[in-house]
């Protein structure tokens, strides 16, 4: 797999250490100040987009027109238009919020808990989630995700409640509380490493050059449908 690598921080840092392991090539680091629309879509295979929300629109829209399939994981930005475009392009295009095995099992362990609760109101749910001081989106795109799970299958509008915390150096964590009057139950995610994240991408584009699929897909689809 021949890799281009879209913001070339932390994350982009730690995809191309997972990428390496795994014996795939990157061809290109784009950043800030790189113009995407010289990039010759044959170089690479794949684009891995973790740059920041006020970036990510033009630069997923650059990158899928020039039908560059793209796993992306930045978050604070509307993805409809992305999806749209990757629909009309029929060019390969995942995004999500988290990159993490784990949360994406936590999101359906919290639909099923949220929907046996919803016919007991005395039990209220609620997230608190903790990252990193230099991560700027709060809530994080992870807990609006947890959030959504936990309302399938509940009364409408009804909402979840998020406390965010930005402090020390923390990767992410999720805490998804139901509290009753005189018992609670948790469900708790805690990243130790960065390194989990990485390792979810790369496995996400891995299958999903594979799979054959165009257009918009979820990391649920990757979890779905992956076979080993």
């Amino acid at each position: 797999m021949k890799a281009l690598i879209v913001g070339p921080g932390k994350m982009g840092r730690a995809i191309e250490a997972v990428l390496v392991q795994r014996g795939h090539g990157v061809r290109a680091r784009y950043g800030r100040r790189d113009d995407l629309e010289a990039l010759e879509p044959d170089v690479v295979d794949v684009a891995f987009e973790f740059t920041e929300a006020q970036a990510a629109p033009r630069t997923v829209a650059t990158l899928l027109v020039h039908r560059v399939p793209v796993v992306s994981g930045t978050t604070g930005w509307d993805v409809g238009p992305a999806r749209r475009l990757a629909e009309e392009r029929r060019v390969p295009f995942l995004h999500s919020p988290s990159f993490s095995i784990g949360v994406a099992a936590l999101r359906r362990a919290a639909m099923v808990l949220g929907a046996s609760l919803a016919r007991f109101p005395e039990f209220e749910p609620a997230i608190v989630e903790r990252h990193h001081s230099a991560k700027r989106d709060a809530p994080s795109g992870t807990a609006k995700a947890i959030a959504e799970s936990v309302a399938v299958g509940r009364a409408p509008g009804e909402e979840v409640p998020i406390v965010s915390l930005r402090h020390g150096g923390q990767p992410g964590e999720h805490r998804l509380v139901f509290e009753g009057p005189d018992e609670s139950v948790e469900l708790v995610h805690r990243a130790r490493s960065r390194a989990l994240f990485a390792l979810g991408a790369v496995q996400a584009a891995e299958w999903l050059l594979k799979s054959g699929l165009t257009g918009p897909v979820t990391f649920d689809d990757f979890l779905d449908r992956r076979t080993r």
